[in-house]
């Protein structure tokens, strides 16, 4: 079952240095184990000082809370771009948990406070069960967070460097696909060129075979006349001699 989406008034600062979560988170685990301590030496002891102290540590612990929120909203918009889909709704589920931490910590303080008023066994041991409960809840968004690191690399230096270089090849990538786009552009170019080149040899070969029958028909039908013309003389010549022969015998 999803959690309903909650937030926080607080502005995260743009400034906000990276790589501070870490160091926030393990003030957060170990603080509320510290007042844990302090209130169960209270229970045998029974001093106003350690009372006191209890209230002092429950408002760092708030302040400490917003401080780890903050800085995790910081490294999680650094590393969100750098995760797979499960790991940024890891990311997502994180932050969600962390808000919801921060107002289940108000818990405990108030029923603190109503012990002060109420002196019932019952209020005290509801005040330890709650603040317990916000120990577990603190314990469990460590363990969720140490996943986001290892398990999905969410700012780590090496998964950076990664992205970095599959970028730098990204890039490279896209300029030989620009470099063969453009040589494959100027090939088709050549040979529609060399094609069209070849058209017009080829119409030049038709013109001059055209030519050459053309004159090949001519140079026959000159033959042809020639060869006419002689058969015409040569019956001629032989008629003459016969007409000679005849008016000699007469």
């Amino acid at each position: 079952m999803d959690l309903p989406i909650i937030s926080l008034p607080v502005q995260v600062p743009e400034l906000m240095p990276l790589l501070l979560h870490p160091v926030a988170v393990h003030f957060a685990v170990v603080l509320p184990l510290v007042i844990l301590i302090l209130e169960l030496i209270n229970l045998v002891t029974k001093r106003k000082a350690l009372t006191v102290t209890v209230y002092l540590l429950f408002a760092l612990l708030l302040a400490v809370l917003t401080a780890t929120y903050m800085t995790g909203v910081t490294d999680g918009k650094e590393a969100g771009p750098l995760l797979s889909d499960e790991g940024m709704a890891a990311l997502k589920s994180h932050k969600l948990i962390g808000i919801y931490l921060i107002y289940l910590a108000l818990v405990p303080i108030v029923l603190k406070a109503v012990t002060l008023f109420v002196k019932k066994p019952w209020v005290r041991i509801i005040y330890l069960l709650s603040f317990i409960g916000v120990i577990s809840l603190t314990v469990f968004q460590a363990k969720e967070g140490g996943e986001l690191v290892y398990n999905y690399g969410a700012n780590v230096s090496s998964q950076q460097a990664l992205q970095d270089r599959v970028e730098t090849l990204e890039d490279e990538m896209e300029e030989l696909k620009a470099g063969y786009e453009e040589n494959l552009t100027l090939t088709n170019a050549a040979l529609t060129d060399c094609h069209q080149s070849n058209m017009k040899t080829d119409d030049k070969v038709l013109v001059t075979v055209d030519e050459n029958s053309s004159n090949t028909k001519a140079v026959k039908s000159d033959l042809t006349n020639i060869s006419i013309q002689q058969e015409l003389n040569s019956s001629k010549t032989a008629t003459k001699p016969m007409t000679s022969d005849a008016n000699i015998s007469k």
